[in-house]
């Protein structure tokens, strides 16, 4: 029975009805604690009247089912508390008080890299003019850019990852964010340093968030990295004993490349002087796969001693729970997977195929296409960017302040690249200035002059039609709602034979997005762009299909059957953490890893390795020996 589904059991209870200061919630896969944490918020809003809970967690998706099973516990929607997450938190905030920290309310964010390399290029290119000589390899300082936010530094001569610091960093690190301020911009790391700026400096800012709020919840405390757990000190401060709230899992430690620690939970801990109480009992895995996951996490020898092994609720399955198999090379290995799902059909659907990287899938979701079946792998994106789809996004957010250059050059660009052809940013300024500085309405006329002058234009009926669509609902008249749902209706049509796959995958995150973000209503315009920009664009598992899952983006799932193919050395645990300088801190993470991975089955599991991949022999994983010695026979292939 899901945990869900009964009564809660001794420790939940007693974590839902706590009261006496900061807590800690160590919960392990499937014991329920998203259950708990609502179930805790809802007792403290039926409690006290006057109570107001804020609830941070790291997925939009987290924080949506969080407020929905808040709102099924009390029978109404609420505005006494918030569940969301840090990001969004930030964005809400820096709403409210940025111009503290230089940024107007209506800043927007940057949400491609290919917006932040520009910036950062232009950057290090005056910087190189002067004899700087910043890394060449631009991806490298974006990827310098989102560590030093994390690491909270400040822009002094020591910089954390640096043995000796060069003179550049500290300049690079000030021009760029100086740059982001000058254009009431944001980008994924700044938004975070910036909170934390904001909260340092302005303490009476601080403060009047801190009495918003009597009760903070934090969930997935795990994943947070030090920027985050920063902000949790700087909103809960630890000598006023406050009413925290914190469901963690050390096993669970995913993030290390994100900041994230083992270490994070034990000083969080230390800094609250916080009790503790263990979910052990887990209501998800059959036993024999609680036996399993126990033997292999016990190997991790940072975990904490007086941790509580997980204690599995179920009675033990008739038939075969776990089923090992080795083949003879990668091909074998994710035909026989393949095989064995479609032996599922009509029940393939409840089945996951799960590897430590996406190469390994691939394979899978041929084989699987071989057997009649349709794989889904979850495609990420930082934004939707497929020509049409951008140029109605900046329109929108265009549209949302009329006056912003940077949003509007994006635009000229993004309309450049669907028609082929160059639209001049101060072309547009000119006619908006005969517009009441509209650069919307001065777009919109520049577009119509082209379209005038170019008869012959290649597409000229279907851009004539996309013109005429954003003039109509976003210059002349305002109904952002019908323009979306228009374009959502006709584009694929339109645009299919040009953009292919790449649009129709953006469209169907696009509608995806609809069915939990309402139609924006000319006062809601920004939110929902908002709300666009901070929701994960992942493609939408189409119905009746196979995923196929990494194991980090598994996490917090749960299937009927899981494949974990790929139990290779070199492969998982991977060559980089057995050829680490901190082996045993890599080879911890990896065995977490495997760890949430078997803990994702609640019916079988099915774990498969080959003795050569890529033309490479291997051998079996370790971590085979570390679940199960000499246990289950592998039954070959």
């Amino acid at each position: 029975m899901p945990a869900d589904a009964r009564q809660p059991n001794t420790n939940q209870r007693r974590a839902i009805a706590w009261k006496d200061g900061p807590l800690l919630v160590l919960a392990g896969p499937g014991s329920g604690k998203t259950r708990v944490l609502t179930a805790r918020v809802a007792r403290i809003l039926k409690d006290d009247p006057d109570a107001a809970v804020l609830a941070l967690t790291f997925t939009h998706k987290a924080a949506t089912e969080m407020r929905e099973k808040l709102e099924a516990l009390l029978g109404v929607r609420t505005e006494r508390a918030k569940l969301t997450t840090f990001h969004a938190f930030a964005v809400d905030t820096l709403r409210q008080h940025g111009a503290h920290v230089g940024l107007r309310p209506d800043f927007s964010l940057i949400t491609l890299d290919a917006d932040r390399l520009e910036l950062l290029t232009s950057i290090a290119k005056s910087l190189e003019d002067e004899g700087e000589e910043p890394f060449a390899d631009r991806h490298r300082l974006l990827k310098m850019m989102d560590y030093l936010y994390r690491e909270l530094y400040d822009g002094g001569a020591e910089a954390p990852g640096f043995r000796e610091t060069p003179p550049w960093v500290p300049r690079l690190f000030k021009m760029y964010n100086e740059a982001l301020i000058q254009a009431n911009r944001q980008d994924f790391g700044s938004l975070l340093y910036s909170l934390a700026r904001l909260l340092r400096e302005r303490p009476g800012v601080a403060q009047l968030i801190r009495l918003t709020w009597s009760h903070v919840c934090v969930d997935e405390f795990q994943d947070t990295n030090k920027v985050q757990f920063e902000l949790l000190k700087l909103l809960v401060p630890p000598e006023s004993n406050p009413d925290l709230f914190v469901v963690g899992d050390d096993d669970q430690v995913l993030y290390q490349w994100n900041g994230a620690s083992p270490e994070r939970l034990k000083a969080l801990q230390h800094d609250y002087n916080m009790e503790v109480i263990q979910l052990p009992k887990n209501y998800r895995c059959p036993p024999e796969i609680v036996a399993v996951a126990n033997r292999l996490i016990e190997h991790n020898r940072s975990r904490d001693p007086a941790r509580e092994p997980l204690t599995p609720t179920r009675a033990a399955k008739d038939g075969e729970v776990i089923q090992l198999c080795s083949h003879l090379n990668d091909q074998e290995e994710a035909a026989w997977v393949a095989e064995h799902i479609a032996a599922r059909v009509p029940n393939a659907k409840n089945c996951v195929v799960l590897a430590r990287t996406g190469r390994l899938l691939e394979g899978v979701a041929q084989a699987l296409r071989n057997v009649g079946l349709t794989p889904h792998l979850a495609k990420k994106r930082n934004d939707l960017d497929t020509p049409p789809v951008r140029v109605v996004i900046q329109a929108l957010r265009l549209a949302a302040t009329r006056a912003d250059r940077e949003i509007l050059r994006q635009l000229c660009v993004a309309w450049s690249r669907l028609t082929e052809e160059t639209l001049e940013l101060e072309e547009v300024v000119a006619l908006a200035t005969t517009a009441g500085d509209d650069y919307l309405r001065g777009w919109s006329d520049a577009v119509a002059q082209r379209l005038e002058e170019r008869p012959d234009w290649p597409e000229l009926n279907h851009i004539e039609d996309l013109h005429r669509q954003l003039r109509d609902r976003l210059v002349d008249g305002f109904d952002p709602a019908g323009l979306i749902a228009g374009f959502l209706e006709t584009a694929q049509a339109t645009w299919a034979a040009r953009f292919g796959a790449d649009l129709q995958e953006e469209l169907e995150i696009w509608k995806d997005l609809a069915v939990t973000t309402a139609p924006p209503n000319p006062r809601t315009l920004s939110a929902y762009l908002q709300a666009m920009d901070l929701t994960p664009k992942v493609t939408p598992r189409p119905p009746g299909s196979v995923p196929c899952y990494t194991v980090h983006g598994a996490k917090g799932l749960e299937f009927d059957h899981v494949y974990l193919i790929g139990m290779a050395q070199e492969v998982f645990p991977s060559f980089q953490a057995l050829r680490s300088s901190q082996r045993e801190r890599a080879l911890e993470e990896e065995r977490r890893s495997c760890f949430v991975a078997i803990t994702r089955a609640q019916e079988t599991l099915t774990i498969t390795w080959a003795q050569r991949y890529n033309g490479w022999d291997k051998a079996p994983s370790m971590f085979l020996a570390e679940m199960f010695g000499s246990g289950p026979e592998d039954e070959g292939a």
